[in-house]
C-alpha cells in the first residue's frame, strides 16, 4: 500500500499540531475573551437587582468553566526542584510571580502560572479557611475569609465580569439565589438582594517572586499542579493582553487624566478599614530605581513597601502597630480607578452622568522617604 506523501514527509505532524492548537484555543482560550456585548449574560444568576449599571455586567464564559480548587494538594520546595530537573519546562523559576500566604505559622505559595487557570483556590492555611483569588484581566490578587455569618462558603467563578473583574459566587448556594461579589473589592454586585448581602472580607496577601518567597520561607508548601492540566499550565493566553493597554471588556469610568498607564500596577493597603492605593511607578520614582524599598504612610500607619516594577511585585511591612494593617491587595490601575477610586454610582446615575472620578491620576498615600 502506498503511503501518502504528506505522511512520508512528516508534514502530518505539523498539520495535527495546528489542528490541536486550534481546538485548544476554541475550547479554552476563546471563551475567556468572548461575550462582550451588553445583555449577553448568564441565565444562571439573578440579575434583576444589581448594585452597579447593568450594562457593565457581561458574560466571559459559562459558570464554573474555570476549574476552581477545593482543599488542593501541595508539594514542597524539594519537589519543585525535582520537577524542574526531570521535566521539560519549569514548574517554578526564581523570577516567577507567586501569591504568598502566611497564617498561624504556616506558609503557602500559589504560582500565578497555575492561578490564571484556576482563579480561585478554596483552602485552609494555619487552620483558617481562606479563598485565594486571581482575576487575570485585572491582574488582581485578593485573599478572602471563607467564613460569613458563622458559615463557611466555597467561592467559584460565575463566568460574569463587572468592569473587567471576575464576579465570584458561593458554589454551595443555589445560583438563582446566590450573591455575586466583585473579586477586587468583595462588594456584592448582584443577586436576590445585593444591598442586604454581606461583603467578602479581604485579608493579607503577598505578591512576590518564587526566589524571594522561598528564601524567606524555606519550609513553605506550594500549590500542586493537576496532572490532567500539565500541558495547559505552560500556556499563557494573557501574554499579549498584559503587553498593551488594550481592554477586552467594558470598563467605566476610565481615568481621564493620569500619569499612569491603564495597566500600571498598584498595591492597596487597608488600615483601620480605610483603603490606600500606591502605584508601583510612583514608588519607583521616589526610590529612583525600578526596584527598591520606600517608606510610606497609610491612615497614619508607617509602612515599608519593597517592590520591583518587573515582574510587578510588592510586599508591605508595617513599621508599627501591625494589627492595624488588615489587608493587602494588588491590581491594575484601571481596575482600581473604576471600582474604588470613582464616586459611588447607582445604575440610574451612571447612565445619566459622565463622571470619571479624580481628575488627576495621582492616588492617595504619603511617601515618607526612599530606601
Amino acid at each position: 500500500m502506498r503511503v501518502p506523501t504528506i505522511i512520508r514527509s512528516g508534514w502530518w505532524v505539523a498539520v495535527a499540531a495546528i489542528g490541536l492548537s486550534a481546538m485548544v484555543a476554541t475550547i479554552l482560550i476563546i471563551p475567556i475573551f468572548a461575550g462582550r456585548g451588553p445583555g449577553r449574560v448568564s441565565p444562571d444568576f439573578d440579575l434583576d437587582n444589581t448594585a452597579v449599571p447593568r450594562e457593565l455586567i457581561v458574560r466571559a464564559m459559562a459558570r464554573d468553566a474555570v476549574h476552581t480548587l477545593l482543599d488542593p494538594a501541595t508539594i514542597g520546595p524539594a519537589e519543585v526542584d525535582r520537577f524542574n530537573e526531570e521535566e521539560r519546562g519549569k514548574l517554578l523559576v526564581s523570577n516567577d510571580r507567586i501569591i504568598g500566604v502566611s497564617v498561624g505559622g504556616e506558609t503557602r505559595a500559589y504560582p500565578l502560572r497555575l492561578m490564571r487557570w484556576h482563579e480561585v483556590v478554596n483552602d485552609v492555611v494555619g487552620g483558617r479557611p481562606i479563598a485565594v483569588t486571581y482575576s487575570p484581566l485585572c491582574d488582581s490578587v485578593v485573599i478572602f475569609s471563607r467564613e460569613i455569618d458563622g458559615s463557611r462558603i466555597e467561592l467559584g467563578v460565575s463566568g460574569l465580569l463587572f468592569d473587567s473583574n471576575t464576579l465570584l459566587y458561593d458554589r454551595l448556594a443555589d445560583p438563582a439565589e446566590a450573591t455575586l461579589w466583585a473579586q477586587l473589592t468583595g462588594r456584592p454586585i448582584a443577586g436576590a438582594d445585593p444591598a442586604a448581602a454581606p461583603a467578602l472580607a479581604p485579608e493579607m496577601a503577598e505578591l512576590t517572586t518564587w526566589g524571594v518567597w522561598r528564601n524567606d520561607h524555606p519550609d513553605t508548601t506550594i500549590l500542586a499542579q493537576l496532572p490532567e492540566l500539565m500541558k495547559l499550565y505552560k500556556r499563557d493566553p494573557y501574554h499579549s493582553y498584559f503587553g498593551s493597554d488594550l481592554l477586552r471588556f467594558p470598563v467605566d469610568p476610565l481615568p481621564s487624566a493620569s500619569d499612569l498607564r491603564l495597566k500600571d500596577r498598584v498595591v492597596i493597603v487597608t488600615v483601620d478599614g480605610v483603603d490606600t492605593p500606591f502605584a508601583l511607578p510612583h514608588l519607583a520614582r521616589m526610590a529612583g530605581s525600578e526596584a527598591g524599598a520606600v517608606e510610606v504612610e497609610a491612615s497614619g500607619l508607617p509602612l515599608r513597601i519593597s517592590f520591583r516594577l518587573d515582574p510587578g511585585v510588592a510586599t508591605v511591612e508595617p513599621l508599627a502597630d501591625p494589627e492595624r494593617l488588615q489587608a493587602v491587595r494588588y491590581t491594575f490601575w484601571f481596575a482600581w480607578h473604576a471600582m474604588a477610586e470613582a464616586p459611588p454610582r447607582s445604575a440610574a446615575s451612571a447612565r445619566n452622568s459622565h463622571e470619571t472620578g479624580p481628575k488627576k491620576g495621582t492616588i492617595p498615600g504619603t511617601i515618607r522617604s526612599a530606601g
